[in-house]
């Protein structure tokens, strides 16, 4: 009777060795000793000495030199073999601390998030998301906003805000942005005060992203007495917030991302004019992701916190989530 053809997975099983084999090995290439690696292990010296034979045996290739007696000496093909042995159980060391660290809850969830949505709409309203859903952990990367089409690398998902007219079929839309004109009380009531050509006294502060925003929000009569009034530019809404607070103008922002500077009046409104944003923020899954559970439970949840108004204050908890690369506690407030 004719034997099946052995497939690449049986072969590569055939010659997986014990990891107690491996590390009896690592442990004599790197101390060169069998004494040494026997005392670090916890074993004889003829029980490493034994693995190493066999290693030796389900290889085909001698390991060390003849004489183990008078010096222990990998061979060339030991010492590249251990330096792959060495990173091997390196890994499978770091694999099982990090299963050990979650508590049995898989890997975490990687996201790449903007930086102004991140701190000001998402991480306010995640300890709620951790408090019904305690036993997930995410980790965290900021992605360089308004490029959608960067590698998602290692990520299960990326949020990202861009014209609509440029989403890719599969994307999940998340939030369309409306943008409002601010300024600290004091800046408005120079506005509303001041004479027939407010336009010479005032900059309008935009992020590079709204500059055609900006266009539709000038065409509005409301406003008109800023259309000529010079533009200050910005690539980072932290910078445009903060140039708005520090009084160098008007700002247009997203209303949503100024929940705290309105609710505290830092910042107020100079007029009631609200315009759509012709950025969209999308949700884009990796590939072979999508049917992903965690991914799936945060997708959830992110639509539905969508709908809801500012974000609840939680009871904090002991549940615990992944930051960057460190587990810590949530921040609740």
């Amino acid at each position: 009777m004719l034997m099946p053809p052995e497939n690449e997975l049986s072969r590569a099983r055939r010659l997986t060795p014990p990891i107690a084999a491996l590390a009896a090995f690592e442990a004599v290439a790197r101390l060169a000793s069998f004494t040494d690696a026997a005392a670090e292990l916890s074993l004889t010296q003829s029980a490493v000495s034994r693995q190493i034979t066999a290693l030796e045996g389900l290889l085909g290739v001698a390991l060390f030199e003849g004489n183990r007696r008078k010096q222990v000496i990998p061979t060339a093909a030991g010492m590249l073999y251990a330096e792959r042995v060495r990173a091997v159980l390196a890994n499978l060391a770091s694999a099982t601390s990090e299963a050990v660290a979650l508590g049995g809850r898989g890997r975490p969830l990687r996201l790449g998030i903007p930086p102004t949505f991140g701190s000001r709409w998402l991480m306010p309203r995640l300890p709620e998301f951790f408090a019904s859903h305690p036993g997930v952990a995410i980790e965290f990367a900021t992605r360089l906003p308004h490029h959608a089409r960067q590698s998602l690398d290692n990520l299960d998902a990326s949020i990202d805000f861009l014209p609509a007219a440029q989403a890719e079929p599969g994307w999940q839309k998340l939030m369309e942005l409306d943008l409002v004109l601010v300024a600290t009380p004091k800046v408005r009531r120079r506005y509303t005060e001041t004479g027939p050509d407010p336009a010479a006294r005032f900059q309008l502060l935009v992020h590079r992203a709204e500059r055609q925003s900006l266009s539709d929000m000038l065409e509005s009569p409301d406003v008109r007495v800023l259309r000529d009034a010079a533009i200050l530019p910005f690539e980072s809404y932290a910078m445009l917030f903060q140039a708005t607070e520090s009084e160098l103008g008007i700002g247009v922002a997203p209303r949503v991302f100024i929940e705290r500077e309105l609710a505290e009046r830092r910042l107020v409104a100079v007029s009631d004019l609200v315009t759509r944003s012709k950025n969209v923020g999308y949700m884009m899954i990796a590939p072979g992701r999508e049917s992903c559970p965690t991914l799936e439970t945060f997708r959830q949840w992110l639509l539905q916190a969508l709908t809801q108004s500012p974000p609840r204050r939680i009871a904090p908890t002991t549940a615990t989530h992944r930051t960057g690369t460190a587990v810590a506690a949530p921040p609740w407030r």
